[in-house]
């Protein structure tokens, strides 16, 4: 009768810590999630103690004299026991050990694709010149010339979007503090629009497309249920996992809260993996839930970033099981550091390298991982590392002392090229870098996009022409004779200068790393050439096939 007056009199308080706990900590209530299986755990432990008070009470007393312990009963010895078994057993219930190709199986089938035949050429005008660090700048400077409005709001962390096949940075206007939210409880005034292809594209967004004022309730600098988290799990997600919560614009630019919703694959609590979104219009709070097949089109974001590349880490790492990550360690391959997206065809994808156990200089391929579906690519290109490209385009400009931005991967007339700009001590971008993936050497800088794409495609194509309008250029395809072939060195690189018989007007030249059957070719072959018509009195061949070679 004791130990039952105890747990009902301990039962009301509980009732009222658990209500606490949830409404402070919104863990998922579910043991698939640590948090969950943490909070349940802890509340029986209370339980327990308070059902065998005097018992839990001697062996606290035990503990103070420095004696060893002695359980009073067999009762709270088995729950003792039994406690201990339930915590370990469910630590390693989702262990790698027994579990690697759960783990490696995770990110689904990986297809391995060609590069130049999957990548399409880059458009200059759709290079994302404007990262993250920039934009987070040039929105801070647009948000300053309103010296009331920026007393009120801050912004933080921006999101990468397209909206009408255009690129943009957007981020909210956030509360500074509780007693500005308080003031302002129908929300803040608007969001910034920072494009990330053109700096000089920046955005206070205050009015809607029918010129309705914009008033953000729902934000992470909320308080209470106008707390965008606590409002996505009071309705009615409470028992699966929430994460990344991303500010997204549709169509019209309307703002809305994306929030991943996620469950665990593997055991009990391993292998996190997106089942949906959660959708919050910002402004009134109205919510839908969406599957990954059902989400609609505006929505550029699903897969969490660190979800894909874990999973990405899991399947190179556990390719031969558990126990080769102990000792040989055969076919290991992990992503490098850092990640960065691709807009390939109204598409975003994850992109990151990937490197070789041990490797910290060269990459063996890299991955795009589709940011809605997961979909993930593997193109095999042995070459640099992003931060090996980095180093490389710093220590072009050394003498200016120049910051590299992390490299975005682009097709520059099908060659693997890095992409990054070159920033000064307080953050403004002052040339651009394009750096040769296979070789990073290969590096053209330049004050304009046009500048830096033309010094690249000198060094990678050949030194003689005007490249800079190479990018306007159609690519055209002729199978015909060799008339005379010859050879330069440009800087340590080999160049082939070609001249067909059936087009004697055409001048033809191309790096000797285009085909490996363009250095042994001779006049009289007959070949299949790709090249660039672009305005330049010399040609740049793309691709080029020797057909006297059945290899």
């Amino acid at each position: 009768m004791k130990r039952l007056r105890n747990i009902l009199v301990t039962i009301v308080p509980l009732i009222i810590l658990f209500l606490i706990a949830d409404y402070v900590l919104l863990v998922p209530l579910n043991i698939r999630f640590e948090e969950g299986f943490n909070l349940f755990f802890a509340l029986l432990v209370i339980a327990i103690i308070a059902y065998f008070y005097e018992d839990v009470r001697y062996i606290f007393q035990d503990l103070a004299k420095g004696q060893s312990i002695h359980f009073p009963g067999k009762a709270i010895k088995f729950c003792v026991i039994t406690l201990f078994v339930i915590y370990i057993g469910y630590q390693v219930s989702s262990t790698p050990i027994l579990l690697s190709q759960q783990y490696r199986d995770l990110i689904g089938e990986i297809e391995t694709k060609d590069f130049t035949e999957d990548i399409p050429m880059v458009d200059l005008s759709k290079i994302p010149t404007v990262d993250e660090a920039y934009a987070r700048r040039l929105g801070d400077k647009k948000l300053g010339e309103d010296v009331g409005l920026g007393s009120q709001v801050y912004v933080v962390d921006y999101t990468l979007i397209s909206m009408n096949d255009e690129l943009f940075w957007v981020a909210p206007l956030e509360h500074v503090d509780i007693i500005k939210w308080f003031t302002n409880r129908e929300g803040t005034p608007g969001y910034i629009m920072v494009s990330a292809t053109d700096a000089q594209d920046v955005r206070l967004v205050q009015q809607d497309a029918e010129g309705n004022p914009i008033k953000l309730k729902y934000l992470p600098s909320a308080y209470f249920n106008d707390d965008i988290r606590r409002k996505v799990y009071f309705e009615g997600n409470m028992f699966e996992g929430l994460t990344d919560y991303s500010f997204e614009l549709d169509d019209n630019g309307r703002p809305y809260w994306v929030v991943t919703t996620y469950t665990k694959k593997v055991g009990i609590h391993g292998g996190a993996d997106a089942t949906g979104v959660v959708v919050v219009d910002a402004q009134t709070g109205e919510t839908a839930k969406y599957s990954v097949e059902d989400a609609p089109k505006w929505i550029d974001r699903i897969q969490p970033q660190s979800f894909v590349i874990n999973q990405i880490n899991d399947w190179g790492w556990y390719t031969n099981g558990f126990i080769n990550t102990l000792f040989a360690k055969k076919g290991i391959i992990q992503t490098t550091h850092g990640t960065n997206y691709m807009y390939i065809d109204g598409d975003w994808y994850f992109y990151t390298g990937m490197t070789s156990a041990g490797s910290d200089e060269s990459t063996v391929g890299f991955m795009l991982s589709n940011t809605r579906t997961k979909e993930t690519t593997f193109y095999k290109i042995a070459g640099a590392t992003e931060t090996a490209a980095m180093k490389s385009a710093e220590g072009k400009v050394q003498h200016l002392g120049y910051q590299s931005s992390f490299p975005l991967l682009l097709n520059v007339e099908n060659e693997p090229t890095y992409f990054m700009t070159l920033k000064d001590n307080q953050g403004l971008v002052k040339q651009y870098a394009f750096v040769n993936v296979k070789d990073y050497s290969k590096v053209g800088t330049g004050e304009t996009l046009d500048e830096a794409r033309a010094n690249y495609t000198k060094l990678v194509f050949g030194g003689q022409g005007n490249f800079s309008d190479i990018s306007s250029g159609e690519h055209k395809t002729i199978t015909a004779t060799i008339d005379r072939l010859g050879m330069s060195q440009t800087d340590g690189n080999t160049y082939y200068t070609i001249i067909l018989k059936e087009h004697p007007e055409l001048l033809l030249m191309g790096s000797g790393t285009i085909s490996p059957e363009l250095p042994i070719s001779r006049e009289g072959d007959q070949v299949t050439i790709e090249y660039i018509d672009a305005k330049n009195k010399t040609k740049t061949i793309v691709s080029f096939d020797n057909l006297s070679f059945d290899q």
